[in-house]
C-alpha cells in the first residue's frame, strides 16, 4: 500500500465523562475519542501526522485498511450493446473509450 511508518494507539484511560483518551507512545499522538451516537474526536497532541496509527479495543483492531486491486471487470455483450444505444442516444457516445472492447 505505502512505505508510511506504522504506530500503535494504546488505550490509557478512561475519563468520568466515559471519554477514552488514546496515546502513541512512539511520536506523542494524543486524543480525545468519545463513541456513538454522540462522537467526537479532540486532538491533544497531533504527534507524527504522517504515520499510519492503529489500536484495538475489545477485540475490534483498527488499523490500515487492506485494498486488493481487482481485475477490470469485463462488460458482456449484452450490456455492451445496451451501454453503447444508450450512449449513442444521449450523444455522448465514444467518450468513454468503449469503441474496440
Amino acid at each position: 500500500m505505502s512505505n508510511l511508518e506504522e504506530h500503535s494507539m494504546e488505550l490509557e484511560r478512561v475519563h468520568p465523562s466515559g471519554a477514552e483518551e488514546w496515546v502513541c507512545h512512539t511520536c506523542g499522538r494524543r486524543f480525545l475519542l468519545t463513541w456513538p451516537p454522540d462522537y467526537t474526536k479532540v486532538i491533544i497532541n497531533a504527534g507524527d501526522e504522517q504515520a499510519v496509527h492503529n489500536g484495538s479495543k475489545g477485540g475490534v483492531r483498527l488499523g490500515r485498511p487492506q485494498v486488493e486491486r481487482l481485475a477490470e471487470p469485463t462488460l458482456s455483450e449484452d450490456v455492451r450493446r445496451e451501454l453503447e444505444a444508450w450512449l449513442e442516444e444521449i450523444d455522448i457516445d465514444g467518450q468513454l473509450g468503449l469503441a474496440g472492447q
